[in-house]
């Protein structure tokens, strides 16, 4: 008998079936209803968190003006200068999005430019090497994997490949690939593109995303179409991992003509846009990819993501019709939601996203940091919070109680496990039994003219004083929080994760394991849950893999560096004549299918 996990990803389980088998598997009901909404996510670290590291560049003849990086399909890199750039009721996204090869109040209109604000920039745009929503997001509009997450984040569906079979003993995988796929320079793709793409995603040091792929042991194209990838081991999130933006399939043909640091701010893919243009720190232009394999997409031949960091200004541009929307993770203030539903020239989606908002504390990366090295002042941290007064004056009721690493809602998230109740006596009864009763200063990282992050940081402020922690905000450029987070320059750092695939052993990977990314930048570390997490990947029962992932969670959240402040849904605001447009749970925009009508 197929288990759920197999039959999720070979996407042949009714949407009934899994509320049935998923109940059967001690899935609470709303974490089954999150799901079947289309619940899924980084924190890359984001992190996937919501900031990105940024690059930069002058000219060296108009200091106030932009280097824009612009490619042409000839694989060959342009610099020019450019004069800096200035910079209804609210709509559910349905549980099935709707097809739109036909508008319900018309026909498509094909071509034309969009423009849409989001409040930060990319890092860099190589597949591999790229760790934040910035820059995540926007690959999957220029590159594609074998397989991709459906819409719905509950399953595994064809791309690149248009199907694929799993040997009796789970250790081979077979993709058979789709004929005619070209990449956006109409060069063919290639089993050998395949090839290079995965080893290079799998063998890379610099990629903290690596481990997704560490048990595929050899990967071999028996014919022209077909590609063959043998395990090292049982891997029950391997297709999971394959449909990820590191497992991207890559142009080889290109990046030896250009070398891979072109990878960085040229695309050359088989998604719907190839990166035209990017004004680091201003804009990402996506065009057209001519050659792209389904049939009738996309739309548009031109959009512009413009970063513009201060939410009021993004509103005001907006309102003024001078861009198309405001996309993102919090674009959009929270505070600002409701005038901009009241407006009828604006569409404001609250799109059910694999979100989980929390504050991290560095316990010990690369060395102790007292005094959140002390279990003691981290749980007494925990409990001086009033979550649900965050929720309704910092989110203004927008967002629900997270109570565990995995988002609510997603695959083998523990509904058994109750939030942190906000109790001022036991935090400071905990304090004074830890070894720094008196606390002690604690600096809090947050991105310079993000509202959401500032509130934030205000109220845990004024929280956590009542048991001695004095909260420094520094307001920093995102370019600086990565690279102090990376440095283990840090105390406490607020941010999110959003999954980018549909199995729980990305964020535990991420945040559990040493393999990529030193616990998340944390230093917090237990064998047990390391045991547990190892384990888990490679257990194809999926009711053992529930009950190692459901003690992995309530450890982690009795000792772990997380404090779990909420899951909150994407907010896009639109234009109401901006049609087709969705964005992912796992957080990529639906370019592909949008369209202007007017």
């Amino acid at each position: 008998m197929a288990t759920i996990d197999e039959l999720l990803l070979k996407n042949s389980l009714s949407r009934r079936d899994f509320a049935r088998r998923a109940l059967g598997l001690a899935l609470a009901a709303p974490a089954v209803s999150a799901l079947l909404a289309a619940c899924g996510g980084d924190d890359d670290d984001d992190d996937d968190d919501d900031s990105g590291e940024s690059t930069s560049a002058e000219s060296a003849q108009e200091p106030t003006a932009t280097v824009v990086i612009s490619a042409d399909m000839s694989g060959a890199a342009t610099q020019t200068a450019e004069a800096e750039a200035g910079a209804g009721e609210a709509t559910e996204v349905p549980d099935e999005p709707t097809p739109t090869t036909a508008a319900a109040d018309g026909e498509i209109k094909e071509g034309g430019s969009a423009s849409f604000i989001r409040d930060s920039d990319a890092d860099l745009y190589d597949p591999v090497l790229n760790d934040s929503n910035s820059t995540i997001w926007l690959v999957f509009s220029m590159y594609q994997s074998l397989v991709r997450s459906d819409r719905t984040a509950t399953g595994i569906e064809p791309a690149i490949a248009e199907s694929w079979d799993i040997s009796d003993d789970g250790l081979v995988y077979t993709f058979h690939l789709r004929p005619g796929v070209k990449f956006a320079d109409g060069s063919e793709l290639s089993t050998e593109d395949v090839i290079w793409s995965l080893e290079r995603a799998r063998d890379s040091e610099e990629s903290p995303w690596s481990f997704t792929l560490a048990n595929a042991a050899d990967i071999t194209a028996p014919d022209d179409s077909t590609i063959e990838i043998t395990l090292s081991a049982g891997d029950a999130a391997f297709l999971a991992a394959v449909s990820m933006f590191n497992s991207s399939i890559i142009s080889k043909a290109y990046v030896e003509e250009n070398g891979e640091d072109i990878l960085k701010d040229h695309s050359m893919g088989t998604g719907p846009f190839y990166l035209k243009e990017w004004a680091v720190s201003e804009y990402t232009l996506l065009a057209r990819n001519e050659y792209y394999w389904e049939e009738g997409l996309p739309h548009l031949d031109e959009v512009k993501v413009i970063t513009v960091p201060d939410s009021n200004s993004a509103i005001l541009q907006l309102q003024g019709g001078e861009v198309d929307g405001v996309i993102g993770q919090i674009s959009i203030p929270y505070n600002r939601v409701a005038e901009l539903q009241s407006d009828p020239d604006i569409n404001v989606i609250l799109a059910t996203a694999s979100y989980n908002y929390f504050a991290r504390v560095n316990t010990a990366f690369p060395e102790p940091n007292p005094p959140f090295d002390d279990l003691k002042v981290r749980q007494a941290m925990a409990y001086a919070i009033d979550y649900d007064q965050l929720i309704e004056t910092v989110q203004f009721g927008i967002a629900e109680r997270s109570t565990t690493i995995i988002p609510n809602g997603a695959l083998y998230h523990n509904p058994n496990i109750p939030p942190h109740e906000f109790d001022l006596d036991k935090a400071k009864e905990l304090m004074a039994e830890s070894e720094h009763p008196d606390g002690g200063d604690a600096e809090v990282l947050i991105s310079a003219g993000n509202p959401q992050q500032e509130a934030l940081a205000i109220a845990l402020q004024a929280m956590w004083k009542e048991i001695g922690i004095n909260l420094i905000i520094s307001p920093l450029d995102n370019a600086v929080i990565r690279d102090r987070t990376n440095a283990g320059d840090y105390d406490v750092r607020l941010g999110g994760w959003t999954n980018d695939m549909i199995d729980p052993d990305q964020i535990l990977g991420y945040f559990t394991l040493p393999d990529a990314s030193d616990y998340a930048k944390t230093g917090y570390s237990n064998p047990r849950v390391e045991e547990l997490v190892r384990a888990a990947k490679t257990e194809l029962d999926p009711e053992k893999r529930q009950e190692m992932y459901y003690e992995v969670q309530e450890i982690y959240r009795e000792e772990g560096p997380l404090f779990y402040l909420f899951s909150i849904p994407y907010i896009d605001a639109l234009q109401n004549y901006v049609k087709g447009f969705w964005q992912h749970p796992l957080g990529p925009y639906g370019f592909v299918d949008t369209w202007l009508d007017k």
